[in-house]
């Protein structure tokens, strides 16, 4: 009988082109080829993958995966990975803000997330929150506030369904379930990681502001998004691996109270 491990290896390396031997036991979420681009140029490495995007820095033992977008991909991205035995996951993703404080290009650490999709029940009993660790995102907000940046923490949303904004009972939900932001993949991966017993944050950048006038993001908004925010969005989340890395004794101590 074909064990789990074994298949997941086995798809890993069917998806990325690239050896289970080489992922780093610290690794970068992202939905953006731009970000594995921007992480292979600092690293002086090269970028590879067929259906996901990969790139790996050896010397920092640290790896990132665009995985694309959406629920069930995310499932399965965080599911596979978990059989590597990763030390700790970060997502760096971009979502709708919600919040009217919100504005683009801040920064967002998610607390909990609502899981209005269909993966995450595979993964954990409806009545069970999709929760990060703690720990993790007590490094991501050290980081940037030691950076003289601002972020919101709070409840995000994350839904499978794309054209919400022009549902006015979906976001007459949103509103009365006062999320600060939303987008397709945190819950997914918060609930897969906790069902597998792997340690997982997120650093969201907000990218657009879906429910106000001319919010919702376009083609040329997406690129200056890219151009203005995506290059310290990934360096905060480098620069929180290596953080923990300097102390994984102590982190690895701490967190263990949280699973």
């Amino acid at each position: 009988m074909q064990r789990p491990d074994k298949i997941s290896h086995d798809a890993l390396e069917r998806y990325t082109g690239s050896p289970v031997a080489d992922f780093g036991k610290y690794v970068l979420l992202t939905n953006f080829a731009k970000y594995v681009e921007g992480f292979a140029g600092l690293a002086r490495t090269e970028v590879r993958g067929f259906n996901w995007k990969v790139a790996h820095w050896k010397e920092k033992n640290l790896t990132i995966l665009d995985f694309g977008i959406g629920s069930p991909v995310a499932g399965m991205a965080m599911d596979i990975l978990s059989y590597t035995d990763p030390t700790v996951v970060i997502m760096l993703g971009m979502c709708g803000g919600i919040d009217d404080g919100l504005e683009v290009g801040d920064y967002l650490i998610p607390t909990a997330s609502i899981r209005d999709e269909g993966t995450s029940q595979h993964y954990l009993h409806p009545a069970v929150p999709a929760l990060p660790s703690f720990r993790v995102n007590r490094y991501l907000s050290k980081e940037v506030h030691e950076r003289g940046l601002e972020y919101k923490a709070g409840i995000m949303k994350t839904t499978d369904y794309r054209m919400w904004e022009f549902n006015e009972a979906f976001i007459g939900e949103l509103r009365e379930q006062r999320v600060i932001a939303i987008d397709m993949e945190t819950a997914t991966l918060f609930a897969a990681a906790y069902a597998r017993g792997v340690r997982i944050g997120a650093l969201m950048l907000v990218s657009d502001l879906p429910l106000r006038r001319e919010g919702i993001k376009t083609k040329e908004s997406s690129k200056e998004i890219f151009d203005r925010f995506s290059q310290a969005h990934l360096d905060i989340g480098i620069k929180t691996m290596f953080r923990i890395q300097a102390e994984e004794a102590r982190f690895l101590s701490r967190v263990q109270a949280e699973w």
